[in-house]
């Protein structure tokens, strides 16, 4: 199928489709060009395409679909690796929860302090020169 007809069935636009290509998400065999040229993607990679758009509503960075969609590719993720990668996401965002935690804490007891108080105390500017 050609660009647009896969940007259609993707929901990916033909740039995105393009870029994804381009770093490596996405692969086609060397007999798909036409003719006059075009691009013939074949409909492994709309599946494809339809895995990055589900890793990517389920939090996953392109770094880290990347390493998913090799894997598929030499064979190598088996069920058990899949719950590995899956456990290994949920670590990460617990970790980012337990941050932006922290931040909004200090933010709390930051805007709690501010009855009062200098603003250069509470968020240290340093000196703050004035653009003309």
């Amino acid at each position: 199928m050609l660009i647009g007809a896969l940007a259609k069935a993707s929901g990916f636009s033909k740039d995105t489709i393009r870029f994804y290509e381009k770093i490596g998400l996405i692969e086609l065999p060397r007999h798909a060009r036409r003719d006059n040229n075009y691009k013939d993607y074949p409909d492994e990679v709309l599946q494809t395409l339809r895995s990055i758009r589900n890793l990517k509503g389920l939090g996953f960075t392109l770094e880290e679909i990347r390493e998913i969609v090799i894997r598929k590719q030499m064979n190598a993720l088996d069920s058990n690796t899949a719950f590995k990668i899956i456990e290994q996401k949920i670590i990460h965002l617990d970790i980012q929860i337990d941050k932006l935690l922290l931040y909004k804490e200090r933010l709390m007891m930051a805007q709690m302090q501010m009855d009062g108080e200098t603003i250069s105390y509470i968020i240290p500017f340093g000196e703050m020169k004035m653009c003309a």
